[in-house]
């Protein structure tokens, strides 16, 4: 196991490629179930648990399927256990490194700090796109410059997609929200009972 995270980590850092790992299916879930984990970590505080799980099994089985029809389509099925399961590995590494930035995030872009959140999510962002452009170039043997085009279009298409199924609220906007309502009823409630 300590070598599996060890070669998971590498391929974080693109200094593996995913055909360094173990062939076999038992490599592929375990880097499944620290993706879905990890995600679900990175993700409940800032949009609560429910959306965080939807959010990661939407990604996760979307990336599965793409991956698996394009290796099909390009001859190299036998491929799709490593390269799955090292960007499901790998991927954990970068949704730990969010924990911490997502948890301690400030409220609003106007709040102290917010540019400094702001650069983080970019450099996830960059760190994502890398991992993912560099899981492809190894899997399907592209240049650097097709592998980074094909990760980005990828990351619209499914940001996208989960965006249509899971409209953006974060957990702290909704239940600002909640308590503005009580407040507001509250306040007309006094109000009626006082000109009673």
């Amino acid at each position: 196991m300590r070598e599996l995270l060890h070669q998971y980590f590498n391929i974080a850092f693109l200094m593996g490629k995913p055909q360094d790992l173990p062939v076999g299916k038992e490599q592929m879930k375990i880097g499944v179930v620290l993706a879905l984990l990890s995600y679900i970590m990175a993700l409940a505080v800032p949009y609560g648990l429910s959306r965080a799980l939807l959010q990661a099994l939407i990604d996760l089985a979307c990336t599965a399927l793409v991956l698996h029809i394009a290796l099909t389509a390009m001859g190299h099925k036998a491929r799709f256990n490593q390269a799955y399961g090292g960007l499901c590995g790998a991927s954990a590494f970068i949704n730990m490194a969010a924990v911490p930035l997502y948890t301690l995030r400030p409220q609003g872009p106007g709040t102290p700090g917010s540019s400094i959140s702001m650069l983080a999510d970019f450099v996830l962002l960059v760190w994502g796109l890398s991992l993912l452009g560099h899981v492809i170039r190894h899997t399907f043997e592209v240049s650097m410059v097709v592998s980074i085009v094909v990760s980005f279009v990828y990351f619209l298409i499914l940001s996208t997609l989960i965006s249509s199924f899971l409209p953006l609220q974060p957990v702290v906007e909704s239940t600002m929200s909640a308590i503005d309502g009580i407040m507001l009823s509250l306040g007309s409630w006094q109000s009626d009972g006082k000109a009673g």
